[in-house]
C-alpha cells in the first residue's frame, strides 16, 4: 500500500484583507488590463494594424508622454475576487509585487496630465489623430488601403465568375 503524500496547491492561499483606510481599497483596476509595449508605426502595414487592434472589443493604444507605443488589453485577472482581492496573492508574479499604488492612475491629482498623451479607444480616433497630426502618412494610408481594397476586390471578383 503506497502513502499518499499531502502536498499544498502553490496557487491556492489566501487573500489578504485591504484595509479600509488603504489606497486601493474598493479599487482593482490594475488587474483588469494589461498593456504592453508595441513598435511605434512606421510602415502603412503597420498603421493597419494599429487599425486592426482597434477594430476588436476591450483593446485600446495609446502613447506615453515619452513617445512610447502600448496595445491596452481590457481583460480581469483570472485571480481576482469578486471582493477585489488577489486570490494568490503570496505567489503573484513579479510584475504585481513590483507595482506601486503610488504610480496608479488613480492616485493622480486634477492638476496632473493624464498618464497617456493620446489614447484611441476606436480606429475612428485613431484616424482622426493619425489625420491631424501626421497628414502625409494619412494620405500614403488612405492609398495604400484603398490599393488594398481594390486588390483583392478584383481576385474575389475573378473567383466568383470561375465559380459560376
Amino acid at each position: 500500500m503506497r502513502k499518499r503524500l499531502r502536498t499544498t496547491d502553490p496557487t491556492r492561499t489566501t487573500p489578504l484583507a485591504k484595509q479600509s483606510d488603504h489606497p486601493c481599497f474598493s479599487c482593482s483596476q490594475c488587474c483588469t488590463y494589461i498593456a504592453t509595449q508595441i513598435d511605434e508605426p512606421t510602415t502603412m502595414r503597420d498603421y493597419d494594424h494599429v487599425s486592426w487592434y482597434l477594430h476588436h472589443q476591450g483593446i485600446s493604444v495609446y502613447i506615453d508622454w515619452e513617445g512610447a507605443w502600448y496595445l491596452q488589453i481590457e481583460t480581469r485577472c483570472e485571480h481576482l475576487t469578486p471582493h477585489g482581492l488577489c486570490g494568490i496573492y503570496d505567489q503573484r508574479p513579479a510584475i504585481c509585487k513590483d507595482f506601486d499604488w503610488r504610480d496608479c492612475e488613480r492616485q493622480q491629482t486634477p492638476d496632473e496630465d493624464p498618464p497617456e498623451k493620446f489614447l484611441f479607444r476606436t480606429s475612428d480616433e485613431f484616424f482622426t489623430w493619425l489625420q491631424k497630426r501626421r497628414p502625409r502618412t494619412y494620405a500614403r494610408y488612405r492609398d495604400f488601403l484603398g490599393r488594398k481594397h481594390a486588390e483583392h476586390n478584383d481576385e474575389e471578383l475573378a473567383r466568383v465568375e470561375r465559380a459560376s
